[in-house]
C-alpha cells in the first residue's frame, strides 16, 4: 500500500506542478509548454524518467525504505519544477 500510495502521490504531483507551471507563464513573454517541460525534466536522471522506474521498487523492502524512496522522489519533482518556473537551473 506504501508503493501505490507513493507513486499515486508522486504522479499528482507531477501533473499538478504541470498545470501550475503552465498556467502560471500563459500570459508571460516566456510561456513555457508541456514540450519544454519534457525536455527539460525527460533527461535519463530526471523526473519523467523516474517517474516512470517508480514501478520497479520492490514492494518488499521496509516501509521506511519504501516511504523515504517517494518523499525524496516527491521533493525532487517540486524543487525541479520551482528551479524550472523560477528561472534558475533547469
Amino acid at each position: 500500500m506504501v508503493k501505490t500510495m507513493g507513486m499515486m502521490k508522486a504522479i499528482v504531483k507531477f501533473h499538478e506542478k504541470c498545470l501550475h507551471v503552465l498556467e502560471a507563464t500563459a500570459r508571460s513573454e516566456k510561456k513555457i509548454s508541456m514540450g519544454f517541460i519534457e525536455q527539460q525534466l525527460g533527461g535519463e536522471q530526471d523526473i519523467i524518467v523516474a517517474l516512470s522506474k517508480m514501478k520497479f521498487q520492490i514492494p518488499t523492502i521496509k516501509e521506511e525504505e519504501m516511504r523515504k524512496y517517494f518523499d525524496d522522489l516527491h521533493l525532487q519533482i517540486e524543487k525541479r519544477f520551482n528551479d524550472l518556473l523560477y528561472g534558475q537551473k533547469a
